[in-house]
């Protein structure tokens, strides 16, 4: 799924808030991106207002294909408890051009 512009203010604002590293209108053509951000940093307000916009199974889709290095392991346990994902898989790791794969999780930065 894509959303197509012009983007809803209610949209802008709340890339604007989990995106601060884009623009918001960046943000929002990237969806898994924008999505993943918003299942971290967004409130429960901004997720019901996105899932206005978006159909919650895109949300699903983002926990199945997850970037890594996004999720917080609150984060990642909390949106697999409300889809009913068990038993819980790691968080996604980063996988380097030489093959290694990133700290576990709580090695780096506390996540």
């Amino acid at each position: 799924m894509t959303l197509t512009e012009p983007y809803h203010p209610e949209l802008l604002r709340i890339a604007r808030k989990v995106v601060w590293f884009d623009t918001p209108q960046d943000a929002l053509r990237d969806l898994k991106t924008f999505l993943a951000q918003l299942m971290v940093y967004g409130s429960p307000a901004d997720v019901s207002t996105v899932l206005r916009y978006v159909p919650d199974e895109e949300f699903r889709k983002v926990l199945l294909d997850a970037p890594a290095g996004v999720f917080t392991a609150e984060a990642w346990e909390r949106w697999h408890r409300r889809y009913g994902i068990r038993p819980l898989p790691p968080l996604p790791r980063r996988q380097f051009p030489d093959g290694t794969v990133g700290p576990e999780a709580g090695d780096f930065f506390g996540r």
